[in-house]
C-alpha cells in the first residue's frame, strides 16, 4: 500500500511541478485553448523547406500585437478603411514570408487607391467556418473592420471525412467527456498542452498540412461513377451544415456593422490539362481513393454553397473558384499558393473588391 502512496505522490509532484513550469514558460505557442482561439500575439516564426522546389528554402513569418499578419492597427481606427481577410491555411499563407502573402499583394493594390487603407491578414491554419465563426464572436466584432473577406470552403470538406480540431470549439459537438476535457484546457496549462497535442495528431493523420506536389511525380487514377457518385453522396450532409454556418458568418457580420465579402476556394485539381506540365489534372490520384476529377467535384459542392448564400444575401462574392488558373506554378501543392500564385490570388481578390473601394 505505501508503494502505491509513494508512486502517486510522485506523480502528483511532477504534475503540479509541470503545471508551475508550463505557467512560467510555455514554449508550445498552440492557437487554440479549450474552446477558446489563443492568437499568436508578437510571434515570429522562421520556416525551413529542405529541398524545396516551389518555395522558398526558408520563410519568416511575424504576428503584430493583435495576433495578425499585417501591420499595427491605426490609432484613429475609425477614419480607417479597415479590413481583415479570415480564412484557413490558405490565407494564412504560413509558409510564404511577410509581404508575400496574397493580402499583402491585396494590400498593395488597394494602397494604390486609397491612402486610408488598413489590412491584415487574419487567416489560422487549419480553422474552417467553425474556426472563423470563433474568431468573429471572441475578436472580429470588438474590432470592427469595414470589411470582412472571408476566404472558406477546403477545411470543410476536409471535415466530411474527418472532423478537425477547430470543429470542436463549437460547443453543441461536444460529449460529455470532450466538455470535460474543455473545461480541464480552459484552467490548466498540462491539459491544454495534452489537449492540443491531440489535435495535431487527429490533424497530421487528415493529412491537412501543407507541402510540395509535383505532378510528374504523382500517379494516376481512374475512378468508376458509382465509387464517385458514393464519394460525392457523403459530403452531401456536410454541405448543408457548412451553409448554415455561412448564414451565421453574414448574420454577425453584418448584425456588428461589418461588411462580409464572400471567396470561393480554388484548387488545382479538376478536369483540364496542367498548362505548365501539360499533365491532365482530372486523373491524378488524390487520398485515399479519389482523383483530381472527383476532387473538384467535392469542392465545388461547397463553393456553390458559398456562391448560393452569396446571392440570397446579396454579399459581395469574388469567384476565385473560376477565376483562378489551374496552373501547377500557381500551386505548391492541391490548394495552397507559391508566391507568384499569392500575387494572382491578390490581383483577382483585389479586382473583385474595387467597386467596393
Amino acid at each position: 500500500m505505501r508503494w502505491i502512496l509513494r508512486a502517486a505522490t510522485v506523480v502528483v509532484s511532477f504534475l503540479v511541478a509541470a503545471e508551475i513550469a508550463l505557467r512560467i514558460y510555455n514554449p508550445f505557442p498552440f492557437r487554440v485553448r479549450g474552446d477558446r482561439i489563443v492568437l499568436p500575439v508578437h510571434q515570429s516564426y522562421t520556416f525551413t523547406h529542405a529541398g524545396a522546389r516551389k518555395l522558398e528554402a526558408v520563410n519568416h513569418v511575424t504576428k503584430n500585437s493583435l495576433g495578425f499578419r499585417g501591420p499595427e492597427p491605426p490609432r484613429d481606427w475609425s477614419r480607417w478603411l479597415t479590413i481583415l481577410t479570415i480564412g484557413g491555411s490558405t490565407t494564412e499563407c504560413l509558409f510564404l514570408s511577410d509581404g508575400k502573402t496574397w493580402t499583402d499583394q491585396l494590400a498593395r493594390r488597394v494602397a494604390s487607391m486609397r491612402s486610408d487603407a488598413w489590412i491584415n491578414n487574419a487567416g489560422l491554419e487549419g480553422h474552417s467556418t467553425f474556426g472563423h465563426l470563433v474568431l468573429l464572436r471572441d475578436y472580429v466584432v470588438a474590432m470592427r473592420p469595414r470589411l470582412a473577406i472571408f476566404l472558406i470552403g477546403a477545411n470543410d470538406v476536409a471535415v466530411a471525412s474527418a472532423r478537425t480540431f477547430d470543429q470542436a470549439l463549437n460547443p453543441h459537438n461536444l460529449s460529455t467527456g470532450h466538455r470535460v476535457l474543455t473545461f480541464a484546457a480552459d484552467h490548466s496549462e498540462l491539459a491544454a498542452v495534452g489537449e492540443n497535442l491531440v489535435r495535431m495528431a487527429r490533424t497530421h493523420r487528415a493529412n491537412l498540412g501543407d507541402g510540395e506536389l509535383h505532378l510528374p511525380e504523382t500517379t494516376h487514377r481512374d475512378v468508376d461513377e458509382g465509387t464517385a457518385a458514393r464519394v460525392l453522396a457523403e459530403h452531401r450532409p456536410f454541405v448543408a451544415a457548412f451553409a448554415q454556418r455561412v448564414q451565421d458568418i453574414i448574420d454577425i457580420c453584418r448584425k456588428n456593422g461589418i461588411e462580409p465579402v464572400l471567396v470561393t476556394q480554388p484548387a488545382l485539381n479538376g478536369d483540364v490539362v496542367d498548362p505548365t506540365t501539360g499533365i491532365s489534372l482530372a486523373t491524378l490520384a488524390i487520398e485515399p481513393r479519389i482523383n483530381g476529377h472527383v476532387a473538384w467535384q467535392a469542392m465545388e459542392l461547397y463553393n456553390d454553397t458559398t456562391r448560393r448564400a452569396s446571392a440570397a444575401a446579396r454579399v459581395r462574392l469574388i469567384d476565385l473558384a473560376r477565376e483562378m488558373p489551374k496552373d501547377s506554378r500557381y500551386f505548391s501543392d492541391w490548394i495552397h499558393f507559391t508566391n507568384e500564385g499569392a500575387v494572382m490570388v491578390g490581383d483577382l481578390v483585389f479586382q473583385g473588391l474595387r467597386p467596393a473601394l
